[in-house]
């Protein structure tokens, strides 16, 4: 097995987060590698040609990232449509346009070189993944019913832009990437678990956190060494566990300074999402700096998630 390591942890520990199981070719940890409950850790590429590899691709099927820019100017912004968009997206559960929960979120960006808004969708398919789970044995229906939600996770982000929309007009759409997939090749297949797919001068947006910057980059022809891949954001530093425990002692005061979160939202919802969960962009970027041309950078003042 050949490993590319576009983190910062050192290989061994990279490698302790890999399946026994698992008989890659290769696999490339991106900046924002870290365990968690699914068969592969966030923030990898593998490339197998396991026969079984389904086992390792059925988490978070569909999750992906929108990002769309407004005819709104940044100074024209009201807290009450936001509050009214929490209100609709809360009406939505477990239908288009939920948002979802976990670290799945809609930020409101002001660019730094223009006035305009933008708007950062990432949402996933909701309990839809779960029904590719039991399908693993059936190689064709697996693959038929993961391409249909995936499918089902886009029209839902495109929902909640319907929803922005309705508040701060026509919305237009710059990117819409999802980051669980996998690509059948001659040989094998390539398996993404957070990371998106992209060719050479294409372009992707990785937030960070919270209270973080965003960017948008564009890829260049190093990602060809990566499968076509990149990274879809920085990555945690720590549990949720561990970030309940940390929490206690952040200043949500200052948070809400800074970035408008509804009242509705309380400190607790949060708390295993706050700023301090998460790796530092700039850090992140200079991992993969020959891999991106950074576009353009983004600041967000306003936010929604755990509805």
């Amino acid at each position: 097995m050949k490993i590319i390591n576009y983190s910062a942890e050192p290989i061994g520990k990279l490698y302790g987060w890999l399946p026994r199981d698992l008989k890659a070719e290769k696999v490339i940890f991106f900046p924002d590698a870290s365990p968690g409950k699914s068969p592969l850790p966030t923030g990898t590429v593998v490339f197998t040609k396991q026969k079984n590899w389904r086992k390792f691709a059925v988490s978070d099927c569909g999750c992906g990232m929108l990002l769309v820019k407004s005819s709104v100017k940044r100074d024209e912004f009201k807290k009450e449509f936001w509050d009214k968009i929490y209100y609709d997206l809360k009406n939505n559960k477990n239908k288009l346009g939920d948002l979802g929960s976990g670290n799945h979120f809609l930020d409101a960006l002001e660019s730094y070189d223009d006035d305009y808004i933008y708007f950062l969708i990432h949402t996933g398919s909701r309990n839809e993944s779960k029904i590719v789970d039991h399908l693993v044995e059936k190689p064709s229906k697996f693959d038929e019913v993961f391409k249909n939600v995936c499918s089902w996770a886009e029209n839902n982000r495109l929902a909640i832009a319907d929803i922005v929309s309705k508040y701060f007009g026509k919305l237009e759409i710059i990117l819409d990437r999802d980051h669980n997939n996998f690509e059948l090749t001659g040989d094998g297949v390539i398996i993404r678990k957070g990371a998106i797919r992209i060719n050479p001068n294409e372009l992707a947006v990785l937030p960070s956190n919270l209270d973080g910057d965003v960017v948008l980059v564009k890829a260049t022809n190093k990602v060809l060494d990566t499968y076509y891949s990149l990274n879809h954001g920085t990555g945690r530093v720590m549990s949720r566990s561990e970030a309940k425990l940390y929490s206690k002692n952040y200043d949500y005061v200052g948070l809400r300074e800074r970035i408008y979160i509804p009242d509705m939202i309380k400190d607790a919802s949060i708390k295993t999402e706050a700023p301090f969960c998460y790796r530092d962009l700039d850090d992140c970027l200079n991992l993969i700096s020959d891999l991106i041309v950074i576009e353009k950078r983004f600041s967000p003042f306003a936010y929604l998630g755990q509805i």
